[in-house]
């Protein structure tokens, strides 16, 4: 009888720890949060919860975290890792716009998170690693691979500089070509390590020109699931891989709209769901130390810098963005600032630069910093007037379609014939590499030096462009200044050179000067 005893509690020793071992296992993961601070005391609440339910809980983050708002842009991503570290998360792989405050940056935030950063499809041109590929971790008795990959676009979507060394030359590899082909290295080499599932923290974006997560799946093989970001699109999706099995994409949006959350149920069966952020409850010590990110924000923010007769607005009268299509009185002002700031001929900003509206009232820091959060540096660069038409060229080339290279200017207006199909040429890298024989701009004139009239632009001569050094000097997103020639200008960031020009306006912007509708546009469009 003893002896059946001991054999029976024995049984039941092995029975309950194979028990524990098969808990289900819950990936909670999110992407382009930008700064939505009062996402992370919920996504702490929902680790908490989740824990009581399972030892067996990760926290993932698919990239562009630390940009997007005035607590990323004042500390340079500083803030933002302190609350991500509350949290805490477990793995994160690199968005495009973890690198707007520079490579030495970018490494010294990823030091000071608590979470492992992976990307299997970026380092050192020499092939140096700067981060692991992939790391797996053992739930009970399954082992979880996760893959981190980066969009190859980060280096025209950020700025290209930052990735090249003093003389230009590229240091740091994207992997453009061969992005797919590392990722399924990763998976592959996963695997052989004994991983039961394999996830991919992806951000590269089911819409991009380069390196798409959907194909991304259809050429691979291996992998369970991808969590993607970059594209800002909420995804529940079911792609067939390379063998035509059937692999989830999802993606939470942008903002923190949403947390996923991924179960892993015992038999390694996938459970996707999607969690409403505005019904879930927060974590009270997590809210604390947001809270007090907050006060040091405020600190900085609220000091009030000027006022605003009219709204300076990015939209048309249907609420719509116009500032990557069209000109709004915030475009100009913007693009006047920058040429009073440098003291160019010409001043120029892109729409994609431009990210929130400045209301009526008072202006306040924190308004400047959420209208240009990416702590650009002024630039100035000479052009002959052949390459301005080029550069505009580019600008329009999507036309009508919204695109961050449509520029506005100041100094400069043009007309453009939107008959004519855009004949510029981009490689494969995104840049612009030519322009046909057609062209949409059929008029391009600049301001005379004394403001009281405009002359058609000559090809020959050679004119001064203020600006961002993101679009002037570091190539931008298109490259459409490449052939520029950078000039000295004094060290200010974008923030500081409104405050310049808001000073040379004796701190208000009116109504006359900026209205919503004007009678002298800088772009017009004929043949619509």
């Amino acid at each position: 009888m003893k002896r059946y005893s001991l054999l029976l509690l024995v049984f039941s020793v092995l029975f309950s720890g194979c028990r524990r071992e098969q808990k289900e296992i819950v990936i909670l993961f999110d992407n382009d949060v930008h700064c939505a601070m009062d996402f992370y005391p919920k996504m702490a609440e929902q680790r908490k919860q989740a824990l009581l339910r399972t030892p067996n809980v990760a926290v993932v983050s698919a990239g562009d975290f630390v940009q997007g708002d005035a607590v990323g842009s004042l500390s340079n991503g500083e803030y933002v890792v302190e609350v991500m570290n509350a949290v805490p998360y477990d793995y994160v792989t690199i968005g495009n716009h973890e690198f707007d405050y520079g490579m030495k940056q970018q490494r010294k935030l990823a030091d000071r998170l608590k979470a492992q950063t992976l990307c299997c499809n970026f380092n050192r041109a020499d092939g140096t690693s700067l981060y692991p590929a992939f790391a797996i971790r053992r739930y009970g008795r399954l082992r979880i691979a996760f893959i981190g990959a980066a969009t190859p676009t980060s280096y025209t979507s950020s700025t290209p500089s930052f990735f090249c060394d003093e003389t230009g030359r590229l240091v740091y590899d994207f992997h453009a070509a061969d992005t797919f082909a590392r990722i399924q290295q990763a998976a592959d080499e996963a695997r052989r390590e004994g991983a039961d599932i394999v996830i991919v923290l992806s951000h590269l974006g089911d819409d991009t020109q380069l390196a798409r997560s959907g194909d991304m799946i259809r050429a691979t093989t291996g992998i369970d699931a991808v969590l993607d970001g970059h594209a800002h699109h909420f995804l529940d999706m079911r792609i067939p891989n390379a063998d035509g099995d059937t692999v989830m994409l999802l993606s939470t949006g942008a903002r923190g709209a949403y947390i996923g959350r991924l179960t892993v149920m015992p038999d390694c069966r996938l459970l996707p769901e999607f969690l409403l952020c505005d019904t879930l409850a927060a974590d009270s010590a997590v809210a604390d130390k947001v809270e007090q990110v907050r006060r040091n924000v405020r600190r900085q923010t609220e000091a009030v810098v000027g006022y605003a007769e009219v709204t300076l607005t990015d939209k048309d009268c249907n609420g719509n963005r116009l500032v990557r299509r069209g000109e709004t009185n915030l475009s100009r002002f913007v693009a006047d600032a920058m040429r009073y700031a440098t003291g160019a001929q010409i001043g120029a900003i892109h729409g994609g630069s431009l990210r929130a509206a400045v209301p009526e009232g008072g202006i306040t820091m924190g308004n400047i910093i959420a209208l240009l959060p990416f702590n650009n540096h002024g630039a100035v660069v000479s052009m002959t007037g052949q390459q301005l038409l080029d550069a505009a060229e580019v600008a329009v080339a999507r036309w009508p379609e919204e695109n961050g290279d449509f520029h506005i200017f100041s100094g400069l207006r043009y007309t453009i014939d939107a008959s004519v199909p855009s004949s510029v040429r981009f490689g494969d890298d995104n840049f612009f590499c030519g322009i046909g024989d057609t062209r949409r701009i059929v008029l391009m004139e600049v301001q005379s030096s004394d403001g009281a009239g405009w002359q058609p632009i000559d090809p020959q001569a050679v004119y001064t462009v203020g600006g961002l050094d993101y679009t002037l000097v570091n190539r931008g997103a298109s490259g459409m200044f490449r052939y520029a020639e950078p000039l000295y200008c004094p060290d200010m960031k974008d923030t500081e050179m409104l405050v310049t020009y808001l000073r040379h306006l004796g701190d208000t912007v009116r109504r006359a000067d900026y209205p919503l509708h004007f009678t002298d546009p800088r772009f017009m469009v004929q043949g619509e």
